[in-house]
């Protein structure tokens, strides 16, 4: 029997968890940590696809709402329970439905068409930096209005909202310094912009949405930030680090490569079949309304549980030979990359629709593009997010 052992701040456990994974799954379905958070608090980490599905959809039996700690309580979305998270999901679906999403298609390809020509201008490109961080940060921002001219600062919100997550996960605040005063002045800056644009024409974005909501009553000044952080939530972190690991498959699989270009219509299931083998969010984060038993342990009221997601789209216990990459495999679907439930990430269409049109952008360029032998890629360290953090390419002209 091998020893398991988890440490959050494990540089390992972070670049390649899959081996722990396993033996959590076969050997501790229900794993308790003492002291797994850097304040001390226990942890308890659920890893087979069954417990994983059932515990993002049972919202009577685990809470959403997981962050204790007054002094991070910042009011998201993904950190609410019913009623008023079923409240604000409606506004959020709205604000966010599918026939919006539809009729970003064209908008969609144009922004992909820009920024890939901005990327390739060189004969060196650092592609994360130059496409799969630039391109849903364009997209996102100006579907929230916020002027290119605030990039540098919309990243710097963004990775705020990521790092407020990874606190409550249990790693020490001190290694994120300042994403608290980051995320309220995104909350102060997206009240300016709502104020701006109200009694003025809808343009069809998100924030065009969230504005006419507030005026109509259904949503508060506050509420209409919340939904912000929660719309940067959803459409940013899995489709970089989607497309970043897309193209570096693709790079080093010239079957796959090949094949994909030939039949483009297969390209969503090669999406669906990465996040299933490489969920981009690695898991996320619950606590009990009681003391719940599970594979004979007990987990007690109001702990914190991981809820290991990438450890589920591997379990074979729902997927055969669940290590393969196989985008023929008939239940890739069955992932739970965009999690599940109530909770299910109202980003997801959003995500789907710019991994597909970016990823047969990737097809026409895959004979200039290699990687740099003199710098390899490298995974990011961010505490329950797999995906690259740096991809030097050669591009040839």
């Amino acid at each position: 029997m091998t020893a398991i052992s988890i440490n959050l701040a494990d540089l390992e456990y972070r670049l390649n968890p899959w081996p722990t994974y396993e033996v959590l799954r076969d050997q501790a379905p229900v794993h308790h940590v003492p002291d797994g958070t850097a304040d001390g608090e226990d942890i308890y980490v659920i890893s087979r696809y069954a417990d994983v599905s059932n515990t993002l959809r049972d919202k009577k039996t685990f809470s959403n709402q997981v962050i204790t700690d007054e002094r991070f309580n910042v009011p998201v979305l993904v950190n609410r329970d019913a009623p008023e998270h079923t409240r604000l999901r409606k506004n959020a679906n709205r604000a966010f439905n599918a026939k919006l999403v539809r009729n970003l298609g064209s908008w969609v390809q144009s922004v992909i068409d820009e920024v890939m020509a901005e990327a390739l201008a060189a004969d060196r490109v650092e592609w994360v930096e130059a496409f799969t961080t630039t391109l849903p940060l364009r997209v996102v921002s100006d579907m929230l209005g916020i002027p290119r001219d605030r990039k540098d600062d919309f990243r710097r919100w963004t990775q705020a909202v990521m790092d407020m997550f990874a606190v409550a996960a249990g790693i020490d605040p001190d290694e994120v310094p300042g994403f608290l005063e980051d995320l309220l002045e995104f909350g102060n800056y997206m009240g300016e912009l709502a104020q701006e644009r109200k009694g003025k024409p809808n343009r069809g974005d998100i924030l065009g949405a969230l504005v006419e909501e507030h005026e109509a009553g259904q949503l508060s000044q506050d509420e209409l930030t919340i939904m912000a952080w929660s719309f940067i939530a959803a459409g940013y972190e899995t489709t970089m680090n989607l497309l970043g690991g897309g193209l570096q498959m693709l790079l080093t699989d010239p079957a796959l490569a090949k094949r994909l270009t030939a039949e483009p219509d297969r390209t969503e299931d090669f999406i669906e079949e990465y996040l299933r083998v490489y969920s981009p969010i690695q898991w996320t984060l619950r606590r009990p309304t009681e003391d719940t038993e599970l594979h004979g342990v007990v987990i007690p009221k109001g702990a914190l549980v991981h809820v290991v997601i990438g450890a589920a789209n591997r379990d074979p216990r729902r997927f055969s030979e669940p290590d393969v990459f196989d985008i023929d495999r008939p239940n890739k679907t069955d992932h739970l990359a965009f999690g599940a439930g109530p909770h299910f990430c109202p980003g997801s269409a959003l995500a789907r629709l710019l991994a597909g049109l970016a990823f047969r952008a990737y097809y026409a360029q895959l004979h200039r593009l290699s990687l740099d032998p003199e710098d390899p890629p490298r995974l990011r360290t961010q505490q329950g997010a797999y995906g690259l953090a740096r991809m030097s390419l050669l591009v040839s002209h």
